[in-house]
């Protein structure tokens, strides 16, 4: 739907956000990290210079993500349902973003912030996060695959979800290595049979619902909003293995299985939110090595599940039963 830019962006300002406190007015938070933040016109680098492109498309949208340099200020342009660019210079950011079309608020809580926090040495994860009994559950998975809907039906079980689409892992100076992840966009986008599925879940808890955009049927589902900028231990992560049903009599079945810490980073590589940008940010070595020392703390495990949306709420059940078992 078409939404004010700056009251957009101004309301995410108030919520938590991926331990970054985003001011308007140099207000100071208690965050780890501000990020002072301003609304102006953007001349925009061209394109051809761009030191990084991202295509991501599905069978009813495209998006093209162009990462530019200019001396010391990243330009961040956005062009898909929404269009415009975030320009960041240090712990400055400068808005331009076009009226009409999807707001700024989910692209900046998931690239602009990644990329803020990636040169500040924070690794951003495409994944949700999911809390439960103080502990916060990574659920990753390539796009179009059911991530959302499934973690969304977590939050039947238990569960609290406290970020979409980007998980932000902060590491703690505590001895053997800890990270945590905080709270960020309690949110989740769907379309229609999976928000359908959901609604008729989601029976004990309040949820708010609106169309993402005006030409799309694609449904946004808001739970409560998170109200402390607090950390959560991660426990644990997860990577969502959808596979084709068969024959064999245990096809409904979820396994969960260790991965290996050589596939593990292999996949972690794959998942990250700013995909292969980081050689053009300058920090492709030191991430590597931070990928890997994540794992000598994380387990991170597979999830394979059978295909089929009918499928989901056991599968959660599933899902909630082998996480339990492991602790």
């Amino acid at each position: 739907m078409e939404t004010d830019p700056q009251q957009e962006l101004i309301a995410l300002s108030r919520n938590p956000l991926h331990g970054v406190t985003l001011t308007f007015d140099g207000t100071q938070g208690t965050t780890p990290h501000q990020l002072n933040a301003q609304f102006a016109q953007i001349t925009p680098e061209p394109q051809n210079e761009a030191v990084w492109q991202l295509v991501d498309e599905g069978e009813r949208y495209q998006s093209l993500i162009t990462l530019t340099q200019a001396t010391e200020r990243w330009q961040l342009a956005v062009q898909c349902e929404g269009q415009g660019v975030f320009e960041l210079n240090q712990n400055s950011l400068t808005i331009d973003w076009q009226p009409g079309g999807t707001g700024p608020a989910h692209y900046l809580q998931t690239m602009g912030i990644s990329l803020f926090l990636e040169l500040n040495g924070h690794l951003c994860l495409h994944a949700n996060t999911l809390v439960k009994n103080q502990q916060a559950h990574l659920f990753l998975a390539p796009s179009r695959t059911g991530k959302s809907t499934l973690t969304a039906l977590l939050t039947t079980l238990g569960y609290t979800l406290t970020t979409d689409d980007m998980a932000a892992l902060y590491q703690t100076a505590q001895q053997p290595m800890q990270y945590q992840v905080y709270p960020s966009w309690a949110k989740v986008r769907l379309w229609p049979d999976s928000a359908e599925l959901l609604k008729s879940q989601l029976t004990n808890q309040a949820v708010q619902q609106k169309k993402v955009h005006q030409r799309f049927a694609k449904q946004e589902i808001s739970f409560a909003p998170q109200r402390t900028h607090a950390p959560t231990p991660v426990k644990a992560m997860y990577y969502l293995n959808r596979t084709e049903p068969t024959d064999s009599a245990e096809s409904d079945q979820v396994t969960l299985t260790r991965i290996a810490p050589s596939a593990a980073l292999i996949i972690l590589m794959q998942n990250s939110m700013l995909g292969d940008a980081y050689r053009a940010l300058g920090i492709e070595k030191q991430r590597i090595q931070a990928l890997a020392e994540l794992l000598q703390s994380i387990p991170f495990y597979k999830v394979s599940y059978p295909s089929g949306l009918e499928n989901l709420p056991n599968i959660a059940n599933q899902i909630d039963k082998l996480i339990n078992n492991q602790n």
